[in-house]
């Protein structure tokens, strides 16, 4: 909404919906799917979007990489670059950090 310009009550104003409604769906609190549907529905037509524009999620979520542990545990393996540069900066946060609990 704040990006295309639009507020609360201009919304309201364009869609025919009352402002305590816009309130409600935008804080996912609408008192029954149906009524919220019919509401969703002029919002969708006001702005010429599919029908089920706002009830299907559009977002592709890809989850992110494993993360893994290093240790100096390991028989002989070695660490990666990234991974040794991020470990030395670690042990430079902690040496600046000993020196203020003397």
């Amino acid at each position: 909404m704040r990006f295309k310009g639009y507020t609360k009550l201009s919304l309201s104003k364009l869609t025919g919906i009352s402002r305590p409604t816009i309130d409600q769906i935008l804080k996912a609190e609408s008192p029954n799917s149906n009524i919220y549907n019919t509401q969703i529905s002029k919002i969708n037509q006001t702005f010429e979007l599919p029908s089920d524009y706002f009830l299907e999620s559009r977002i592709t979520i890809t989850p992110p990489e494993p993360v893994y542990a290093y240790s100096d545990h390991g028989a002989g393996e070695e660490r990666s670059e990234r991974a040794q540069h991020l470990l030395d900066g670690l042990d430079n946060i902690l040496d600046i950090y000993a020196l203020y609990l003397k």
